[in-house]
């Protein structure tokens, strides 16, 4: 009798140990798991960042075009003598 006392004794000392075990497992699984929903957050976050700095670049280069067409507008109208250049002013 007392064997099989002792013997209980040794297994619900074990399966205490297990759910232990089990417990810390799982409370890592919930921790990984919080830090998976972060990571995915923070990609998709730069993910957006990307695409609106991607946008602004395009308008900035559609800009930086239209500054460079109306430069060689204006250009090619002054050396044609349609428009005085700001130097000739004082000349004449």
């Amino acid at each position: 009798m007392d064997e099989l006392l002792r013997e209980r004794d040794i297994l619900n000392k074990n399966m205490f140990k297990a759910v232990n075990a089990t417990q810390k497992q799982i409370d890592l699984v919930k921790l990984h798991e919080q830090a998976k929903r972060n990571l995915e957050e923070e990609i998709q976050n730069y993910k957006e960042e990307a695409q609106k700095q991607r946008k602004i670049i395009f308008h900035l280069e559609k800009e930086r075009d239209r500054y460079i067409n109306q430069a060689s507008d204006l250009t090619q109208k002054a050396d044609s003598g349609g428009m005085p250049w700001p130097l000739d002013k004082g000349k004449g």
